[in-house]
């Protein structure tokens, strides 16, 4: 029973080993510095059309979407009961050009007026590229 528990550990640690070698690599390092910097990208470009105590919703066109501004949003965002009840309403819109997110920008979506708008655009970041960051490895 022991040689087997030894082999267990053994493997184990050997697949450990295996696991941090790969979280390493510079094709792995590089793509987390790109998740780190859009989802940072986003938060501030939130940050300039709301406050974090306006109650809003994520009117988001598809998952992806929903999750890419829940996950740049969702520590410090107060989030409304319902869709009707929320006083800005964000989504992400696909743009061509410079000042977007790797080809998005948070737009926001107002109940009422605000600053003379109903609907505004993020500002204060912007990351070259297209489409969301490289999934992780698995």
């Amino acid at each position: 029973m022991l040689v087997a528990a030894g082999v267990g550990l053994g493997l184990q640690a050997s697949d450990g080993a295996h696991t941090v070698s790969d979280q390493r690599q510079p094709t792995t390092v590089r793509n987390a510095v790109i998740d780190d910097e859009y989802y940072q990208c986003l938060d501030i470009q939130a940050r300039s059309l709301i406050s974090s105590k306006q109650p809003i919703a994520i009117d988001a066109g598809n998952l992806g979407d929903f999750i890419s501004l829940l996950k740049a949003i969702g520590s410090w965002a107060t989030f409304s009961d319902s869709s009707s009840s929320a006083e800005v309403k964000l989504s992400l819109r696909n743009i061509s050009g410079s000042g977007g997110c790797r080809g998005s920008v948070v737009v926001a979506d107002f109940a009422s007026p605000h600053q003379g708008a109903t609907q505004r655009v993020g500002t204060g970041a912007s990351m070259p590229g297209h489409g969301p960051p490289p999934a992780p490895p698995l």
